[in-house]
């Protein structure tokens, strides 16, 4: 199992950037059962964040679409957990990468989970994560 990193999802739903494609197609497969994933809460708020403020969606869209993905059976949604917080103050100072990304590798590992998609090089500082690329460069 892998997990998701918030990028893919706005990417995903965000049909105006060039990454759109591939990360939609990968959403797309994980709906109909090609892949089975976790994705932490955080990545949900994250991925709202992003398409409401940056790319200003609007907010019943986004909130629409993120629960449509929510409750795909196909999705595991993992919680942020006190442990999750205290492990990715850990990740951060160790691997020198921002609070948001540690606590989802942070939120992945607690549940055995060591892949990620991400589009995000800054996983590959975490060595404890594997970031799968679905965006070919």
């Amino acid at each position: 199992m892998r997990g998701i990193d918030s990028n893919i999802l706005v990417y995903a739903l965000n049909e105006d950037l060039p990454e759109h494609l591939p990360c939609k197609e990968l959403l797309v497969d994980i709906v109909k059962g090609k892949h089975i994933v976790s994705i932490p809460s955080i990545v949900f708020m994250e991925s709202f964040h992003a398409l409401v403020k940056a790319f200003k969606f609007k907010e019943i869209e986004v909130k629409k679409r993120l629960i449509a993905i929510i409750d795909s059976k196909n999705i595991n949604v993992l919680d942020v957990s006190t442990s999750s917080i205290l492990l990715a103050f850990e990740i951060a100072n160790k691997y020198k990468t921002g609070g948001r990304d540690s606590l989802i590798a942070a939120c992945l590992l607690e549940n055995n989970i060591q892949e990620i998609y991400s589009h995000d090089s800054d996983f590959d500082k975490i060595k404890l994560i594997k970031r799968v690329d679905p965006i070919k460069t």
